[in-house]
Parts: C-alpha cells; sequence; structure tokens
C-alpha cells in the first residue's frame, strides 16, 4: 500500500484504501466467517515510497489480525539496491508498527536476500550469514509469522531451497544450511495436523 508500483496506488489517496478496506471486511464479518477460517493481515513495505506514509493507511486495531512487513535485501544484483543485513532493513518500520498497535502480532509476509553481496557472483557464506541473522532477528523481535519468498527474480538468487546454490542437500534438493537449522530448531510452531491451514500466533 505505502508503495507506487501498483494500479491502485496511483491516483488514490489513504483514505480511499482505509474505507475499502473496513467496506470488505464488514462484508465477510457479517458472513459470519470468524478468525479460525479468515484472518487479515495488514502488512506494508519496510520504506515508504510515493508522497504518502504507511501510518497514513492504518486501518485501525478493530479491522485487522495481524501487522506485517515485507522486505528484501537486494545486494548487488541491482544498480539501485545494496546490501543490508535485516535489522537494517526491518528495525525502522518494526519501531512504526508498534506505535500503531501494541497488542497485535507482527508477519513477516514476504522476506529474502540475494547471494550477490559484491559484484555478480553469489557468495553462499555471506548468505548463510544473512539467513542466520535473519532467524535470530526473527526470534529476539517475537515475530509471529515468517513467509520466505523462495522465488529467484531476475538477475536475483532468492531461493533457499531447490534452487541453483546452496551448501547442503536437503530432502534431495540444494539449499543454505543456516535456512534448514533455523527451521530445524525449537522455535517454530508445527501445523496443527488437525487443521493445517489455520493461521495462529499461540
Amino acid at each position: 500500500m505505502n508503495g507506487n508500483w501498483y494500479s491502485w496506488s496511483i491516483g488514490s489517496t489513504p483514505n480511499d484504501y482505509v474505507l475499502a478496506w473496513r467496506h470488505t471486511y464488514n462484508i465477510l464479518l457479517n458472513t459470519g466467517i470468524d478468525s479460525t477460517r479468515l484472518q487479515w493481515v495488514w502488512s506494508v513495505n519496510r520504506n515508504d515510497y510515493g508522497q504518502y506514509t504507511a501510518e497514513e493507511y492504518w486501518v485501525g486495531e478493530n479491522y485487522t489480525h495481524w501487522l506485517g512487513i515485507n522486505g528484501f535485501n537486494g545486494g548487488s544484483s541491482a544498480n539501485w539496491s545494496k546490501w543490508e543485513w535485516p535489522n537494517e532493513i526491518f528495525d525502522n518500520m518494526m519501531g512504526r508498527l508498534h506505535k500503531l498497535s501494541s497488542t497485535k502480532p507482527i508477519s513477516l509476509n514476504a522476506y529474502a536476500t540475494v547471494g550477490v553481496r559484491t559484484g555478480n557472483t553469489t557468495d553462499v557464506q555471506s548468505k548463510n550469514e544473512w539467513l542466520r541473522q535473519m532467524c535470530d532477528y526473527v526470534n529476539r523481535n517475537k515475530i509471529k509469522m515468517a513467509s520466505y519468498n523462495n522465488v529467484d527474480g531476475p538477475n536475483q538468487d532468492n531461493m533457499v531451497f531447490g534452487g541453483t546454490h546452496g551448501d547442503v542437500i536437503w530432502n534431495n534438493f540444494k539449499a543454505y544450511s543456516a535456512y534448514r537449522n533455523c527451521l530445524q530448531s525449537n522455535d517454530w510452531i508445527e501445523p496443527n495436523i488437525t487443521n493445517p491451514r489455520l493461521i495462529t500466533d499461540e
């Protein structure tokens, strides 16, 4: 929402966004769908782009279950990006979200890192260190949900599992050991086997 690369960002105002969000929220609420079947995530980009701030798009405590952030480490994959560690990417917006709500759980709805720290060659060691720091960051900041964007883009080797780079073989696929170790730690909640699609922060 706090970006300028989607059609709905052009020619619209934060007030339009808030009204549309609340209108849609109320329609679905009135169908009787509860939070065990549908949860709302108000998610912002790690930086503001365009003339409006994330705070201007805030829909209010009563209209979302989660607060979220999207953020990526582009490294040297583009002339406009640079290598950034997790705290450099997320700290600012994390603080801003906590000011909007002290009760809603925080999620990272799309995050990823490339492996090219400098030049155009993948640095497996640096990417592993980024992933290790990211795991620590999630735990230290009590982030309740994190969704890695495991898709390579043009000139971007984002993948941590099943891609062309990595330092281990995991379930027959090339992967990054720091990502595997993070998922195999005791810090993650396994899905509810009776309802694996249920989203919970408990």
